[in-house]
């Protein structure tokens, strides 16, 4: 048979027409880069719940997507208000924050912003918009985050507050500057570093350190003479772990010494840096130290993933025979969930852990006054609750509670304006609102107020024993001045 006409089967593409061939290259160069696009390009960091997140948190992101959705589809005039944390902390060096205290965070956040949109009753306050806005990443990850959040703050979506914040680290204190030079409203949830405080537009709503240090200091003085040393972390980008050494050393001269005058500080140098390598053997050389110092009492100033290996080496102390009670802050929170093994070997510890919580489910049938009734009842009662909507969850460490209660406050803010005919606050008028207005939050960690510097004022602050399971007990109710602020029949007795 003979060959086709024109067919050269040594260069086939050479009979294709240019202007076919040239359109051929076009579509192909076009395909290509459209693959490489769809691969390399950047991940949205602040989202409605859409998208990939970890299997910690897909279930509680899609309860948001739904809410979300819901919120967009009823065609009425609505605000944003986001979320910012380290969504997935493994992939965060700098985080501090455990993957369960994100899910509990995230599902307090959602309850708050179901409670508004669903059961508060108000015609005139717009639905709520939730936004998950990640910041995990290394050091500088917070910079798109923030990029994107004044985005959405100018653009439709209409952003009017961010919530959370993470913990109290360099870069979240970075992240808050760059969200105040933007004029947007924030409500940090747990970072609890005095540094923190006067920023421009952000309140919180947990307690200083120095407020927490002289709460335990009230709880500590009723123990009798006691001689204390401090252990610290001395890590220069985590202004949580410095301020807390500096406010222990102060509560206990202005309360616990002035209790008792037998009781003592004692000048010891016990200093470890968790950004240095092997901070768990410095840590492991401490307990002779103590044992040699006579100390009754150690307040460990550093974060909850360097308490274990600090108190499994004192366990190991050759004064065993001598009780010490370990006293610590809010970070150690982060411990109080099921542990796969002992934090320590409570059976020859002869020790006792305390730490100043943020908040803790036990304070409401102890100390009834210290909340609204109402408030508290949305995580223990009804087929809205947090009891019923996250059923195996617990409450314990707290972070529930203060993201639902962050995200009140800034609720709280834009119910005021609808109030008075404004539905669409800019994040500007919130934050001036947030941080200017003399006003008080029903709140669910305790009756709230701010002084002029963004804080608390003599908030609730639990005390809890950790166990060596991971398991906490309720073990009373502080605060700064010793006494929380409480009140009956819903009115608040705010100093």
């Amino acid at each position: 048979m003979s060959e086709q006409r024109g067919f050269d089967k040594r260069a086939p593409f050479r009979k294709v027409h240019p202007f076919w061939f040239g359109l051929l290259c076009v579509l192909l160069a076009g395909a290509l880069g459209a693959g490489l696009f769809l691969v390399l390009r950047p991940r949205p960091r602040v989202t409605d719940g859409s998208g990939h997140y970890t299997a910690n948190l897909s279930p509680v992101a899609e309860l948001i997507r739904r809410e979300n959705e819901w919120v967009r589809g009823q065609g009425t005039p609505y605000v944003s208000i986001a979320v910012m944390l380290p969504m997935d902390p493994v992939v965060s060096p700098t985080s501090t924050q455990s993957t369960e205290s994100i899910r509990h965070a995230l599902q307090g956040a959602y309850l708050a912003q179901y409670w508004s949109n669903h059961n508060e009753g108000d015609a005139s306050a717009p639905n709520v918009q939730l936004l998950l806005a990640d910041s995990s990443g290394d050091s500088d990850a917070w910079r798109a985050t923030v990029g994107e959040l004044k985005e959405k703050a100018a653009g439709q979506e209409h952003l009017v507050a961010v919530t959370g914040l993470g913990s109290s680290v360099a870069g979240t204190e970075k992240a808050i500057d760059e969200l105040s030079a933007a004029q947007i409203a924030m409500v940090g949830a747990v970072i609890t570093s005095d540094k923190l405080a006067d920023k421009a537009t952000m309140v919180r709503v947990s307690p200083p350190n120095s407020a927490q240090a002289r709460a335990i200091a009230h709880f500590l003085k009723e123990r009798g003479a006691v001689t204390a040393v401090l252990v610290q972390d001395e890590d220069g980008s985590d202004s949580y772990t410095s301020t807390l050494a500096a406010s222990f050393t102060s509560a206990f001269a202005d309360v616990v010494s002035p209790a008792n005058r037998r009781s003592r500080l004692l000048n010891v140098s016990l200093t470890y840096s968790s950004s240095l390598d092997s901070a768990d053997t410095v840590l492991g050389q401490m307990p002779e130290r103590i044992c040699n110092s006579g100390a009754n009492v150690v307040f460990f100033a550093g974060r909850w993933q360097n308490l274990p290996p600090f108190l499994r080496a004192l366990t190991r102390r050759t004064c065993a025979d001598r009780k010490i009670t370990v006293i610590t802050g809010d970070d150690a929170s982060n411990l109080n969930r099921s542990q796969p093994e002992p934090i320590w070997d409570d059976s020859r510890a002869n020790l006792e852990v305390y730490y100043t919580a943020l908040a803790h489910p036990a304070a409401w049938d102890s100390h009834p006054e210290a909340v609204q009734p109402a408030i508290a009842n949305r995580f223990r009662r009804g087929t809205d609750s947090f009891g019923a909507r996250f059923p195996e969850e617990s409450l314990d460490d707290g972070q529930a509670i203060m993201h639902h209660d962050a995200m009140l406050t800034a609720i709280g803010v834009v119910d005021i304006f609808a109030a008075q005919g404004t539905t669409r606050p800019t994040a500007s008028a919130v934050a001036n609102l947030l941080t200017s207005a003399p006003f008080t939050v029903a709140a669910a960690s305790g009756w709230i107020s701010f002084d002029k510097r963004g804080n608390p004022v003599n908030k609730a602050i639990p005390v809890l024993r950790l166990s060596a399971d991971g398991k906490v007990a309720f073990s009373g109710l502080t605060s700064e001045s010793g006494t929380p602020p409480g009140g009956s029949g819903g009115t608040a007795r705010v100093p």
